[in-house]
């Protein structure tokens, strides 16, 4: 049996797939080692799989993990799974591995994840060559849910979004502008807040403003990650993750506004990676 991980920061996805070809799936809750440091996300993977999956039958894992990127946070998750799975293979890498594979197989392109978090690689066809480093939250997350929730809970904060809009956000999260800076400065997890932000958009896209914000966010991506590849214009860019998903029509806009090469938009690469991993048993 082999079990499938794709790890991000919001919600860990596992795939068990049987020997015979069928599948589980179980959701829990994500796990980034760079933010978590206790091992309870595979309590609830527990609690969810008992009495289905005999841990000792799982024979190799493919992990994909974001923040699995050091040392470091690689040894603690692989701990962490050695204590449930100890007759397992483990074979860790960082998401964004993951999502070349999903996006572009043996092919050469760019591939992006815009989610929680963002990031972005050129692939070869077999290993990522460049790599535009991701700074996380505080520091980039340009094109993602954390980013575009910044855009506009800065602008509404600041009193610079339309005033109904502003109202209506105030109203959507049951917040007042006190209670709003407790969230992002007192609370845990204010990233997933951020984040949040997103559904907020999705359900207000008709709204200009808020559509010139998810361009923004895109653009920035752009500016910030896309550029800085090798001859970047001469590639596929492929993007995987919820708000690419979402979005899709804006980042199309985007994308060829831009005079660059669109390639897939997925929502999570889980289907690919099953796919590649059962034809190289």
């Amino acid at each position: 049996m082999i079990l499938i991980v794709d790890s991000g920061s919001t919600t860990t996805e596992w795939i068990f797939v049987m020997d015979g070809g069928e599948t589980k799936r179980f959701l829990t809750p994500g796990f980034n080692p760079y933010y978590f440091k206790d091992e309870s996300y595979l309590e609830k993977l527990d609690s969810q799989m008992t009495g289905e999956i005999s841990f000792s039958d799982v024979g190799f894992i493919y992990f994909y993990g974001s923040g699995c990127s050091s040392q470091t946070n690689c040894a603690l998750v692989k701990t962490s799974l050695w204590e449930m799975f100890p007759e397992a293979d483990i074979k860790l890498n960082h998401d964004l591995y993951g999502a070349a594979v999903a996006l572009c197989g043996d092919d050469v392109g760019i591939a992006c994840i815009l989610g929680t978090g963002s990031n972005s690689c050129l692939w070869n066809g077999k290993e990522i060559v460049e790599n535009v480093p991701s700074v996380g939250y505080l520091l980039g997350d340009e094109g993602s849910g954390n980013y575009l929730g910044k855009l506009i809970l800065t602008e509404v904060l600041l009193g610079n979004a339309p005033e109904e809009l502003s109202k209506h956000f105030y109203e959507f999260y049951d917040l007042d502008f006190t209670t709003t800076m407790e969230k992002i400065y007192k609370q845990e997890n204010p990233n997933r807040f951020l984040a949040s932000i997103s559904k907020f958009a999705s359900k207000n896209i008709s709204n200009i403003w808020i559509k010139e914000m998810i361009k923004q966010n895109f653009n920035n991506f752009i500016d910030r990650q896309i550029v800085k590849y090798t001859n970047y214009e001469n590639y596929k860019i492929s993007f995987v993750g919820s708000v690419a998903f979402a979005f899709q029509d804006i980042l199309k806009e985007v994308m060829k506004s831009r005079g660059l090469k669109q390639g897939k938009i997925i929502r999570s690469p889980m289907e690919e990676l099953v796919k590649y991993h059962v034809k190289n048993i």
